[in-house]
């Protein structure tokens, strides 16, 4: 069985490979707490080396987490940005030109899907995260070591910075030589197309933002809006019932004094029959 750079096994299944799953879907809050879950149930079974293994690995940051729930939910994705960064080292000219248009193409549907994964835990997906999100996938991506781990969704750490350098570093250097021993300039445009591809998907990413806070702030008053026409509904409502209830009392009341009258009425009918068979009988007699 081979092991990655942090020492963890690579094995594609078993019970291990599971519990790591569950353990690196699990957010940066619950973390510590699935981790020791997982090192009691494998101490519990005998499985001391494994133990030892699940407990040193780091609580990952934020950024980390939504790289590698990104590798669990869409690995297709992630897998496209190894290929067209392939492409990317090794093209020239309109070829280099096409792999930088999709590499722009890929990047941005990585930040949708960043913005997706962080929405989902509740977190607020803001320019800052999402752009560390995005540097350590183009980072991971600079080597077959970095990028193993990252396709299985196992990063424990942000890429160090020099390892983003090394994504295009090579080509860049390569480039820079070849005018002076070609003569032609194809390597420096290349360099140029990659720092203008750069410097679009970082205005692409901001104008994104822009326009999701603009949504979000329309949201927001729309909720607030519905909010207030519903309270005022429910007083008008309260108020009815009130109204309601208070004509159905005096509706009973009133029902009650005729009731009353009816009676005391019937009672004087048969008063005055009662005094009228009284007086033909005296005046029978």
């Amino acid at each position: 069985m081979g092991r990655d750079r942090h020492g963890h096994g690579q094995r594609e299944g078993g019970p291990l490979n599971d519990e790591l799953d569950t353990l690196f879907a699990t957010p940066p809050t619950a973390f510590i707490e699935e981790r020791k879950r997982i090192v009691a149930a494998l101490k519990a079974a005998g499985r001391k080396d494994e133990a030892k293994t699940v407990e040193k690995i780091p609580r990952p940051s934020l950024a980390v987490w939504t790289v590698n729930r990104i590798a669990q939910l869409d690995p297709e994705l992630v897998r496209q940005l190894g290929v067209i960064t392939d492409r990317l080292q090794g093209a020239t000219g309109a070829e280099y030109a096409a792999a930088a248009a999709e590499h722009r193409q890929t990047l941005a549907a990585l930040r949708r899907r960043a913005a997706e994964v962080l929405g989902a835990a509740g977190q607020e997906a803001g320019l800052n995260l999402v752009q560390r999100v995005i540097a350590n996938l183009r980072a991971a991506t600079g080597s077959a070591e970095t990028r193993a781990t990252l396709e299985r969704g196992r990063l424990e750490r942000d890429v160090e910075e020099q390892d983003v350098a090394s994504l295009f570093g090579a080509a860049v250097a390569e480039g820079a030589a070849a005018p002076a021993a070609r003569g032609k300039p194809a390597a420096v445009k290349d360099t140029k197309a990659a720092a203008q591809a750069d410097a679009k998907s970082a205005a692409e990413a901001k104008a994104q933002e822009r326009a999701r806070a603009k949504e979000i702030a329309a949201l927001e008053r729309e909720v607030k809006r519905l909010r207030d026409l519903a309270i005022a509904a429910r007083k008008d409502a309260d108020r009815a019932e009130r109204a309601v209830a208070a004509a159905q009392e005096a509706l009973a009341t009133a029902e009650r004094r005729l009731t009353e009258d009816r009676e005391a009425a019937d009672a004087a009918d048969q008063a005055v029959a009662q005094a009228e068979r009284e007086l033909r009988r005296l005046s029978d007699e």
